[in-house]
């Protein structure tokens, strides 16, 4: 039951540490752990002030946060 990309409770924790040690509020809405780097998880958080859903990069080990992309929801094609 054990997935590899699942993110425990401890994890989401820091990983929220480091989020707002570099400045960051909002609702963090998904955590799913990288493949590709230890440490280093991919994160949808809602900025507080705007609004606006990201997609984030967030290091554990060295404190880092990258910036992917913006989530749009609105615009997104429906099938009709």
């Amino acid at each position: 039951m054990n997935n590899e990309s699942e993110v425990s409770q401890r994890e989401m924790l820091k990983i929220i540490s480091v989020f707002r040690k570099n400045g960051f509020k909002g609702e963090y809405e998904t955590f799913e752990r990288s493949k590709e780097a230890e440490g280093e998880y991919f994160v949808v958080v809602t900025d507080e002030k705007s609004g606006i859903k990201g997609l984030f990069k967030a290091n554990v080990l060295d404190g880092s946060v990258a910036f992917q992309y913006v989530l749009d929801e609105k615009h997104s094609v429906a099938n009709s």
